[in-house]
């Protein structure tokens, strides 16, 4: 399955690119990332998606928590790194979250623990993050048992089931152009 995550995200990232996506954030020499691809210009950077050679594990997020991580988190977010980018889900505008570079995939990591302790502590499903909405309490989430992607209210619960697999999700997914790029 995580391999279908894996092309099912390079497959978004090429639609995106498609649509005229190519990724302009701003500069920051003391964080760079190997998805800049070409030199800063006015404080900013251009950037494409970059596929790690050597993929990102979760196995010390497994071994913190003490429990069985699903696969398709560590397809999600082990493989690429890249800046969030803004999509729509059937009419839900979200920005998919990515990690930058190590140091981003390290912090991400310890977000995510930081989530599940949350979720833990109100009593509620392991959930992880994939994307933020625009109400900026609700979040898209992989489930940890059923790896159904679900819209999560954030420290309420699971809201209602976007799409069976991670995968399908990001196929349905439609790209949205960088505004102000």
């Amino acid at each position: 399955m995580q391999d279908q995550v894996v092309m099912a995200l390079g497959e978004f990232f090429a639609r995106w690119q498609r649509l005229g996506g190519h990724g302009l954030v701003d500069h920051d020499q003391e964080f760079p990332s190997p998805a800049e691809c070409l030199p800063p210009h006015q404080g900013r950077v251009a950037w494409h998606p970059w596929l790690r050679p050597n993929p990102g594990s979760f196995d010390n997020l497994a071994s913190g928590l003490a429990m069985q991580v699903h696969p398709d988190l560590a397809g999600y977010y082990g493989h690429y790194f890249a800046a969030n980018i803004p999509a729509c889900f059937k009419g839900l505008f979200i920005n998919l979250l990515q990690p930058w570079n190590q140091d981003d995939f390290e912090r991400l990591q310890e977000n995510l623990i930081g989530h599940q302790l949350m979720q833990q502590r109100l009593g509620l499903p392991a959930t992880w993050f994939l994307a933020t909405c625009r109400d900026e309490h609700r979040l898209v989430c992989l489930d940890n048992d059923t790896g159904e992607v679900i819209l999560e209210r954030l420290g309420q619960g699971k809201i209602g089931v976007l799409a069976p697999t991670l995968a399908g999700f990001l196929r349905r997914l439609e790209p949205v152009a960088n505004p102000g790029d």
